[in-house]
């Protein structure tokens, strides 16, 4: 099972990295520049052939993809005066091609999703942490969510699965979590009638429940809440439209971190929200659960995440090499070459020691996923 796991957690960071990394050697052959390296994983190489001046390559270490452009990330006069190089380019040229990994993400996931959405007739399902958010495209609707069914209890001796929604109790319809969650203690000893619905297939049925007088136990289910948007009315933009909804979604989800952070005074939600690859890996695990779909609907999502935090300015991004293309060409002397490689070597440096310490806070955060 180990070797199942890390084999679908190759896939599915390789895919996302590879695209990437194929959008910088795009837009590199395009402007005329020359790629010394494209390789699938890293050295050493198992296989390698050189084609057109670039070396591609397979390397033996699966999780991830290589690519060298020439002239691009090291300082020398005579390379640099190269018409295949790099820095030979003029800033239009070179912002596309630094650029071009955050493009190839956003189409990769664009497609990703299409393909999804039309599978699932036009409908997309998102488990929410917000519960009055409201998605910009599609039609949504809100459904109170089983994520967890115990052993020896009302739920599980009436039948009722996880991943089912409840759409209604006693013939009333259940608008959210918090109302549904008050209707049960409301109810309390008593027989119910839940109306149940099959997220994929919207099937609804009707679950009759003896609920228990147990305090803790009374329905026996741990439960959040899930929004199905249809897509029906935007069926040519779908991938566009979900793209951008879970964008803003996360956008939002990130911004009510940082306000409770700031206003509890602690970091802790925000460092948890945080992941690598070892949480990455952790997801996938739990995904590859749920089948091909929900595994492609997590590499979808990884592109996402990928071209937006290389968007940000921070040293070694392609935010920051698009920033310092504008600086230099506003002022080639003070933003040369030799404070963008210096200040990219510091953002680096930087870079690897922050992956360390969310490896080892996922290790902690995921312990029990990662060794079960």
């Amino acid at each position: 099972m180990l070797i199942f796991d890390l084999i679908i957690f190759a896939i599915v960071l390789s895919s996302v990295v590879i695209v990437h990394e194929f959008g910088h050697f795009f837009f590199a052959k395009k402007a005329g520049v020359k790629v010394e390296e494209f390789g699938i994983g890293f050295p050493p190489k198992i296989w390698k052939k050189v084609k057109n001046g670039t070396e591609y390559f397979i390397g033996v270490i699966p999780f991830g993809g290589l690519n060298k452009i020439y002239g691009m990330d090291g300082f020398d006069d005579e390379k640099d005066k190269d018409p295949q190089s790099y820095e030979s380019k003029g800033p239009i040229a070179k912002s596309l091609i630094c650029l071009g990994g955050v493009f190839m993400n956003l189409i990769f996931a664009f497609v990703l999703f299409y393909i999804l959405i039309i599978y699932s007739s036009f409908h997309m399902s998102q488990n929410m942490i917000l519960s009055d958010y409201s998605f910009p495209f599609g039609k949504q609707e809100n459904y109170t969510y089983i994520t967890k069914v115990y052993d020896d209890t009302p739920a599980q001796e009436s039948g009722i699965n996880i991943k089912d929604a409840i759409v209604s109790l006693n013939g009333e319809k259940i608008l959210n979590v918090e109302e549904f969650d008050k209707k049960i203690n409301e109810n309390v000893g008593q027989d119910i009638v839940l109306g149940v619905m099959d997220i994929k297939t919207k099937q609804t049925k009707d679950v009759n429940v003896s609920l228990s007088g147990d305090g803790e136990k009374i329905l026996g289910v741990a439960f959040g809440q899930v929004s199905l948007i249809d897509y029906s009315d935007d069926k040519l933009f779908c991938g566009i439209a979900h793209s951008i909804n879970i964008l803003d979604y996360s956008f939002n989800v990130l911004g009510n971190l940082i306000s409770y952070s700031f206003k509890n005074k602690t970091a802790e939600p925000l460092s948890y929200s945080m992941t690598g690859p070892v949480g990455i890996y952790a997801v996938t695990k739990v995904m590859a659960q749920d089948g091909l779909f929900q595994v492609v609907n997590l590499i979808a999502i990884l592109s996402l995440a990928l071209a937006l935090s290389n968007l940000l300015p921070l040293p070694a991004l392609d935010g920051a090499k698009f920033l310092f293309i504008i600086l230099a060409t506003i002022n080639r002397k003070v933003f040369s070459k030799k404070l963008e490689i210096a200040i990219e070597t510091f953002g680096m440096y930087f870079l690897i020691g922050l992956a360390i310490v969310i490896i080892f806070k996922d290790f902690i955060q995921f312990k029990d996923i990662i060794f079960k």
